[in-house]
Parts: C-alpha cells; structure tokens; sequence
C-alpha cells in the first residue's frame, strides 16, 4: 500500500533555513517533503499547508510549485520570511512562483476562494508536544531548541482532550476539503505516541477524520525516524520494568496520502 522511507537525519535543514528555526519541534523532514511533492504534485501546483510552523512548504516554492503557507505565531510567521529568503538566497525560487504566508488561525482562512492542488502538512500530535512558558535550558537556547508549540490557546495542539483534538482536526480536514479540487491529495503526516503506558494511535484517528472529510486513502507510506533521547529513555525504563510491549516502540511515521472524493 505504501513504501518505506529511510532519509538520514533532516542534514538539509540547516543548508536551506535559518538555524532559529529549531524553535518549531514538530518539523516535517525536507527529504521526506521533496519526495512527495515530486510524487504527488506537478510543477505550477499549489501546496496550501494549513499550519506550516517554519515553513517547510516553502521548498516547493524551489521546486517550482505556489505555496500558500497559514500559521498561528506571529514569531513561526517572521522565521518562514526569513526562511523564503535563504531558499531563495541558496536554491532559487522560479519567476513566476506565487509565495503566501497567512498569519493567524487556519479556520479563519479556510476554506480558500481559489482551490489549491495539493494539502501537504503535519498536523500537532493533540496535547504531546503542549508548550511550556517554564525557562529553557542553557542548552535549548543556544541551539534554539523549543519544546512545545506557542501557548495560544487556539492552537490545536494545545487542545486539553484528545477527543477534543480530533473534533477539531476533523473540522479543519473538512476546510481542506473545501479548499481542494475534485481528486487531488491531501497529504498528512503523523505520529502515534505513548502516554500514561498505553500508545496513543494518531494517525488512525486522524485517518477516521479525513474519511468523514471526504477524503478516500490511497497510500499509506512509513518514514523511519530517529529515536528522540526522551523515548529512548522511556524503552529502557519499560525494559527494566519488564514492561516493554511492542506496541510501545513508535519508530516510524505515518504518512497518509488521500484523495478528495466527495464535496462535504
């Protein structure tokens, strides 16, 4: 149904964004990117991503392909600028290639006036990656490292309740639909994670949302993804215990590629 994917660590980040672009925690893989828009999009497309963070989405622009960025912080908005610069500076943007960044909550933009081609985006994981307004460590500031999303309460991954989360992604899937021409893709990539000892399974979840979009799965593709130390932390612990499930070890992200097959 789908291809493994196994990109080195995301080496392409620093090369074509600005370091202080660390300070997003949850971004989607260049590699992994440039690959599906390769695959799924054609040049003079454009890539909508509803909650861009840094603005990854902006290496389409290179690629040739409109990009319509939407992000809810102020701070993520002045970075993507920053990032469209050094992508322009370092790979080039085609004359002609149209470059938006929208700032402010997506639902307030969507469903777009003119329909996109393609949604490629990685949505928050619910309450995980929830920020913190406690001071960073000596280490996280001087290599912009930020743990969490902003604290803006109408950000979706700080929703309290993962039901609450998925009614509200639900809801967004829905505007993406609306913004979408009949048969193109949206793309979202996710992640299950473990809380309280139990996996939380995300990407299904957000699978049963994007079916009642409109939307029908057609691949299902898998990225290996380096263990962060919080989660290597976490198996050796469950080892130790004799807890460990298989289950528990979450190595891979999902990458869910559906069509628009119905107008909701």
């Amino acid at each position: 149904m789908g291809e493994v994917l196994d990109f080195p660590r995301d080496n392409l980040r620093y090369k074509y964004f600005v370091r202080e672009s660390n300070q997003h925690q949850a971004k989607l893989e260049c590699q992994t990117f440039q690959w599906l828009v390769e695959k799924y999009t054609n040049p003079g497309d454009t890539i909508l991503d509803p909650m861009s963070g840094i603005g990854t989405v902006h290496l389409a622009a290179t690629m040739g392909r409109n990009t319509i960025a939407i992000e809810i912080s102020p701070e993520f908005v002045g970075l993507q600028w920053e990032n469209v610069q050094k992508l322009t500076e370092v790979l080039g943007i085609p004359d002609g290639v149209d470059v938006q960044v929208l700032e402010g909550d997506c639902r307030r933009f969507l469903p777009l006036s003119e329909p996109a081609s393609a949604v490629i985006f990685s949505p928050p994981y619910g309450s995980l990656w929830k920020a913190s307004a406690a001071p960073k460590s000596k280490f996280a500031e001087e290599k912009h490292i930020n743990i969490g999303y902003d604290l803006q309460d109408a950000n979706v991954g700080n929703i309290s309740t993962y039901p609450l989360y998925l009614s509200a992604m639900k809801e967004i899937y829905k505007s993406c639909n609306q913004s979408l021409k009949m048969g193109s893709y949206l793309i979202s990539v996710t992640k299950d994670y473990v809380k309280g000892g139990q996996r939380v399974y995300v990407s299904k979840d957000n699978m049963v949302q994007l079916i009642a979009a409109g939307f029908q799965l057609t691949d299902w593709h898998f990225r290996y993804t380096d263990p962060k130390i919080f989660q290597i932390k976490a198996r050796s612990l469950r080892e130790e215990k004799g807890t460990g499930r298989a289950e528990l070890d979450i190595d891979y992200e999902d990458i869910l590629v559906c069509q628009k097959v119905e107008e909701v």
